[in-house]
């Protein structure tokens, strides 16, 4: 964030919770809305690699059970499913950051 921003709060005598929420959230929003993207990316590869080691129900495991039974359509299929999940995920906050961006 620039000092600018910050010597412009002081100079018009802001009290803190007006620099807060004036300047300095509205400030480093879009660099919050990366680290939220970047963040949701991993986490949705994490999570599909867990239900593969841990089982149960999801798309990681039914990915790992028709690979333990030699069925390449359905993981073929799987890997589709993942990564238009994970193109939604990305638009979906890609049109949220935008929304914040100024």
């Amino acid at each position: 964030m620039p000092q600018d921003y910050m010597n412009v709060a002081r100079v018009l005598n802001l009290s803190e919770w007006k620099i807060l929420t004036k300047v300095l959230f509205p400030a480093v929003l879009p660099y919050m809305m990366t680290g939220i993207r970047l963040s949701i990316g991993v986490a949705w590869l994490v999570i599909v690699a867990a239900e593969m080691l841990t089982g149960g129900l999801g798309i990681g495991f039914w990915v790992w059970d028709e690979w333990n039974n030699l069925n390449v359509e359905h993981i073929i299929i799987a890997i589709f499913v993942v990564g238009i999940i994970g193109l939604l995920l990305e638009q979906a906050l890609l049109l949220v950051a935008k929304r914040f961006e100024y």
